[in-house]
């Protein structure tokens, strides 16, 4: 900083220097702005008014000059001199000695550039750290996340690649379309006797004897016809855990037995709840087949899952078991722990259905003549009268077999809903189950 104050006052002349020097460290012209009032050499008042126009040379005194305390032409060590006494007491102020050169302050000087350049650097370095934050944040804010870069690309990719692939998929339903086909009716025909089993069961007495036979005489015309047509392919033969009559074992062959076999099992099973239909109130009440109908479905479950097995270890271990017996036998392991698993809960939901085929299920007490009374004498499920009334223990009172109909779907009172039975019973509405077991 020194040196740069040095270099300053180095370009100045030299009877100005020392005046520019005492000037700027007492802060009475930092700007240099009355460098130009300072005389270079002492001038008379004629000399300095000389050039000011109606006013002529001879016509300005001193004096006047002389007893304001103003020296012109004065030295540059004492530019105005000027005593307080002058200022306060007027035209009766005392002379008083003149004024001595003020020391040099260098540290003033030196401080306030110093600070105006320390200052200057914060503000340059906290501007700059704040664009440099910003353009980060801005950065950061404007950066994808790597899930969604990720995300957008495989969308890209699926939409460049949709064509190939609706064209491989059109090739392979081309290739498989009477499998197809087969497969579309056959879903078809047990959702529509599936339904139509379960409107018959809730009807009860009013049951229509007629749709009944119709659906079975449907159902086991449609497998005949299935058996029939691919007579030569023995589809039948994996009833009885044999190996059809198939050339070549590959996957699309195996679905094409494993789904054949599956919808065949699931129209058996719709034909045996009809025939359970068919029985008459005095061989099996009302109330107690919603039990048949579960323990049927499952069985059924359980003979699904069994008749895959076979099929699928052919298929595992190949043509020629010999050319990849050690990744057959692993495979075989593997499918057979996880089947395993299956089966085990198909045979405890086996058990479960046969304990309560052979136990009366009690949903509440025999309700009283006040009972029915209170109630109106009228069954809110089937609106019509009270027959053998039982009272919930919310005291809400239906006929029995509303209620075993009733809580066949559902588990709280038809009115308050009020939780009778922990869990409902699936099944025991006559409904069979879709799941297409394919393994």
């Amino acid at each position: 900083m020194q040196r740069r104050h040095s270099s300053n006052t180095d370009g100045m002349p030299p009877e100005r220097n020392r005046s520019q020097t005492i000037g700027s460290e007492g802060s009475l012209d930092e700007g240099g702005v009355f460098d130009c009032l300072k005389p270079d050499s002492p001038a008379s008042p004629q000399q300095l008014f000389s050039g000011l126009v109606g006013v002529s040379s001879g016509s300005v005194p001193a004096t006047p000059f002389q007893a304001a305390g103003l020296v012109l032409g004065s030295p540059p060590e004492v530019f105005i001199q000027m005593t307080s006494s002058s200022r306060d007491e007027g035209p009766h102020r005392a002379e008083s000695p003149p004024y001595l050169p003020r020391p040099p302050q260098l540290n003033h000087h030196h401080h306030y550039h110093q600070s105006g350049q320390h200052r200057s650097a914060l503000l340059h370095s906290a501007s700059t750290s704040e664009r440099h934050g910003n353009r980060e944040d801005g950065d950061e804010a404007s950066a994808p996340a790597p899930a969604l870069t990720e995300l957008k690309a495989v969308v890209s990719w699926l939409q460049r690649g949709f064509p190939f692939l609706l064209i491989l998929l059109t090739k392979v339903c081309f290739q498989h379309k009477l499998g197809i086909a087969v497969c579309i009716g056959m879903a078809s025909t047990f959702a529509f006797a599936n339904s139509t089993l379960k409107h018959q069961v809730s009807l009860r007495e009013d049951r229509s004897v007629f749709v009944t036979l119709w659906i079975l005489a449907f159902l086991v015309g449609n497998i005949v016809y299935v058996y029939y047509t691919f007579s030569a392919q023995e589809l039948h033969s994996s009833l009885i855990f044999a190996k059809p009559n198939i050339d070549s074992y590959d996957f699309f062959d195996l679905i094409w037995v494993v789904g054949i076999t599956d919808f065949v099992l699931k129209f058996f099973t719709i034909s045996v709840k009809c025939l359970v239909l068919f029985l008459p109130q005095i061989l099996l009440a009302f109330k107690s087949r919603g039990k048949m109908y579960l323990l049927i479905e499952e069985l059924s479950q359980l003979f699904r899952a069994l008749v895959p097995i076979q099929m699928w270890y052919k298929y595992i271990m190949g043509e020629d078991p010999s050319t990849s017996y050690f990744l057959g036998a692993a495979l075989i392991i593997i499918y057979s722990l996880c089947k395993s698993f299956d089966l085990c809960g198909r045979v405890s939901g086996v058990r479960k259905a046969l304990a309560i085929l052979c136990s009366s299920q009690s949903y509440g007490m025999r309700a009283s003549t006040q009972q029915c009374t209170e109630a109106g004498d009228v069954c809110a499920i089937c609106q019509a009268d009270f027959r053998e009334p039982i009272a919930l223990l919310c005291q809400h009172v239906f006929c029995e077999d509303c209620l075993c109909l009733w809580f066949d779907r559902e588990r709280t009172c038809p009115l308050c809903r009020a939780v009778v039975m922990e869990t409902p019973r699936s099944w025991k509405d006559g409904t069979t189950s879709a799941h297409f077991q394919i393994y």
